[in-house]
């Protein structure tokens, strides 16, 4: 592009100064009509630049680019590196802000078509020939072709990098979720540009058949994730800071967040996440939204580690129970849960279950009679508390 007469500002060049002068104080209206422009007609821009502190930026911007190409009018003939550098720059920041290559190389048309009017009026006005004219109209010609490759040079190396960062954080990912030695994973840490972390979470995703592909932007550039691959996942040193946006998973899908761990031990920390959406995807895990934080279900993890044993646990630990049904059953079953928890009074208890002591004497009465001695034995009533808290969570147990 160098050599063509659409790479530098010879054109510019051969206009008269008297040009300049005259489109110089009309600047600021020329960038508002570009803006406006802009926003009008490409949907895309819509919202950015309809009003408020987008708008205002995009007028600055403008300005500056025309005041830059003004500049140019009647001044020796330059390699415009600067104005191709940042064309660069906007296709750049076009990828990163999630607007379209064709969204951002039609901003240019509309911007260059709507200050070719405004120049052409002023030029008019200011009483230039018709060769000012059309030497105005060859240099915005000029400028759209190489303002347009600029961009698509800007966007198309923005899009190739997060293209080759992704790919270096999915083999981290699978590196640290798949157990590598110690000296593989520092290798693809230092490849991946992150800091090595002294700790962190393994993120495991789950979506069920029909939910809609998980959006950009809910999770930062700088975390390594692959939430489309087998098995989704993620990992974050910083879960609190870097998973805010997961509460906008759409509809479908769950997440659930691993305890921080030192990276060797990233498999666990992802063996536990995983446990946590599948128990989730059965009813078994309450969450307030669809990012499960398994710090707050360590004793419910913990609890259905092992469902068959637990479940054994339940069946002979309980059996004295086994002979009663229904409310009779539910009841005993309260009182003995808070019982072995508490060790307290009836009157304590009566508190604790809002109701009568006389009540709760009954029901003490009766447990002593189902469960004797084992009441008083501390490692009996640990067995007999995480019965009754399996109960709660696998109901089929009982």
């Amino acid at each position: 592009m160098r050599g063509s007469a659409a790479s530098d500002s010879s054109v510019w060049s051969r206009l008269p100064p008297e040009l300049g002068v005259a489109v110089r104080p009309r600047i600021p209206e020329i960038a508002r009509a570009c803006v406006d422009a802009i926003a009008a007609e490409i949907p895309e821009y819509s919202a950015r630049f309809g009003a408020g502190p987008g708008r205002a930026t995009a007028i600055e911007l403008a300005r500056r680019g025309i005041e830059r190409d003004v500049d140019r009018v009647g001044t020796p003939a330059l390699w415009q590196a600067d104005r191709l550098a940042e064309f660069r720059g906007h296709g750049r920041e076009a990828f990163h802000n999630g607007v379209s290559r064709e969204a951002v190389q039609a901003a240019v048309r509309v911007s260059s078509r709507v200050t070719w009017r405004w120049i052409a009026d002023i030029a008019r006005e200011a009483g230039l020939s018709g060769d000012v004219l059309y030497g105005a109209a060859e240099g915005m010609f000029a400028d759209v072709e190489t303002s347009m490759a600029a961009v698509a040079e800007g966007y198309s190396a923005a899009e190739a990098a997060v293209s080759g960062t992704g790919e270096r954080h999915r083999r981290l990912l699978r590196a640290l979720l798949g157990g590598r030695a110690p000296a593989d994973v520092d290798g693809l840490l230092a490849a991946s540009g992150l800091p090595v972390p002294e700790r962190l979470a393994a993120v495991a995703f789950r979506a069920l058949p029909g939910a809609p592909e998980l959006p950009p932007g809910l999770l930062p550039e700088h975390v390594p994730a692959d939430p489309a691959g087998d098995p989704p996942a993620a990992l974050t040193p910083a879960p609190d800071i870097d998973l805010i946006d997961l509460t906008g998973l759409p509809p479908g899908w769950t997440a659930a967040v691993g305890p921080l761990v030192p990276p060797v031990e990233a498999p666990e920390s992802f063996r536990v996440a995983r446990r946590a959406v599948d128990l989730a995807a059965r009813g078994l895990l309450d969450a307030p939204g669809p990012v499960i934080w398994c710090r707050d279900h360590v004793t419910t993890l913990l609890l259905l580690a092992d469902e068959f044993l637990v479940g054994q646990l339940a069946s002979t630990t309980l059996a004295p129970l086994s002979g009663l049904t229904g409310r009779r059953r539910e009841q005993l079953a309260e009182t003995l849960l808070a019982l072995v928890r508490t060790r307290g009074s009836a009157p304590e208890l009566g508190r604790l279950l809002d109701l009568h002591p006389q009540t709760i004497r009954a029901r003490l009465k009766k447990l002593g009679e189902l469960f004797g001695a084992r009441l008083d034995d501390p490692a009996e009533r640990l067995r007999l508390e995480l019965a009754l808290l399996a109960e709660r969570v696998l109901p089929d147990q009982g």
